[in-house]
């Protein structure tokens, strides 16, 4: 039989092939791991939520470099029926949402995977439910992985059965790293090491019975697309930043700093001499992700460091649409585009790496 090839909507709004059953594709950068590189490198180290906002973006890296890792190893799993993976996708709990790196709609199961990539000696307290490693000889307290897969289970339970299919939800924790030593494992799921992944989800499918038919797993994947990704300006919020915090200007793809300028039609880098024909494009990316879709031309000509507004009008006017019929209060709608920041986080992963 021919699998049914068709074509869907991701939890980033972006679109894969599903073929088989299965979401073909990469994995896209989260958004809020591309809203954290913007946010580094567009606040001042002065600002006093600069060095939370560094943390989270290196603990983010890390946990999307591991997340790569066992996407990688789950394409090997030999499965009589093929699963949809769903990735990076955020569930709805209490009023608010929880992500899950990994949600595996199979058949047979619901798999929910946390993905840790995380090194040194690791410890789970049963006694007190807190979670510490060692590394270099020094103890180090961290979020607990079994309370975040135990609350993403919970609420991936708690939608599903919302939506009609109360069916159980699996849950484990996969080790990215192999600098991960477990010490003493959590006493409610199972962890592992990435590699061990193909044969964990391989035995599921054996142990259990069907549950899901082809089309409840579609309506999964409907229903998660009709759920409200976030507010306008939700990360300026959770760092306590104003608009005045956040420094503008257009990036260079050469050297990634912001603040070329426009001359002759196109962007020139007095940094390190790159110049670019569409760099702003990138930059209202930047914007959208931090502000939201809607842009006025003031407000462009302020982000992207236009001399005058009418420059502003120009660049919006061959890449947005505008709503409103007067100009005074025009707004345009800037493209959900953010693949464009996909290079500023790989560079930012080199950088980590070397």
């Amino acid at each position: 039989m021919t699998p049914i090839t068709c074509l869907i909507r991701r939890a980033d709004g972006g679109f894969s092939f599903w073929k088989g059953g299965r979401v073909m594709g990469k994995r896209s950068i989260p958004e809020r791991l591309a809203a954290l590189a913007v946010l580094e490198s567009r606040v001042s180290d002065r600002h006093p939520a600069y060095e939370r906002i560094r943390a989270d973006l290196e603990m983010r890296l890390a946990g999307y470099a591991g997340e790569k890792k066992a996407d990688f190893y789950l394409e090997e799993a030999r499965l009589k029926q093929k699963p949809v993976v769903l990735k990076d996708v955020m569930i709805p709990s209490g009023g608010k949402q929880v992500q899950v790196d990994t949600l595996v709609l199979h058949p047979a199961f619901v798999l929910v995977l946390e993905v840790k990539n995380m090194t040194g000696e690791l410890y789970f307290d049963d006694a007190t439910g807190q979670f510490y490693r060692f590394i270099n000889g020094v103890r180090e307290g961290m979020r607990n992985p079994e309370d975040q897969i135990n609350r993403a289970i919970a609420a991936t339970e708690r939608f599903l059965a919302s939506i009609d299919l109360p069916v159980r939800v699996h849950g484990a924790i996969v080790l990215a790293s192999y600098n991960g030593l477990v010490a003493k494992g959590p006493v409610s799921r199972p962890i592992f090491p990435v590699d061990r992944l193909p044969g964990h989800v391989e035995k599921l499918e054996e142990e259990n019975r069907a549950i899901l038919k082809r089309a409840d797993m579609q309506y999964v994947i409907d229903a998660l697309n009709l759920l409200d990704r976030g507010k306008q300006d939700q990360y300026l919020k959770w760092y306590s930043l104003t608009v005045g915090d956040i420094r503008s200007g257009v990036r260079c793809p050469g050297c990634f700093g912001a603040g070329m300028e426009r001359g002759h039609g196109k962007w020139i880098c007095k940094d390190c001499d790159a110049s670019s024909n569409d760099a702003h494009l990138t930059a209202l990316q930047e914007y959208r992700i931090l502000f939201g879709g809607q842009i006025t031309s003031n407000d462009a000509q302020r982000f992207l460091g236009l001399i005058n507004i009418q420059s502003a009008i120009r660049l919006l006017s061959s890449s947005s649409q505008y709503t409103g019929n007067q100009k005074r209060n025009r707004k345009w709608t800037i493209p959900n585009e953010k693949y464009r920041l996909d290079q500023l986080v790989n560079h930012l992963m080199y950088k980590k790496k070397s």
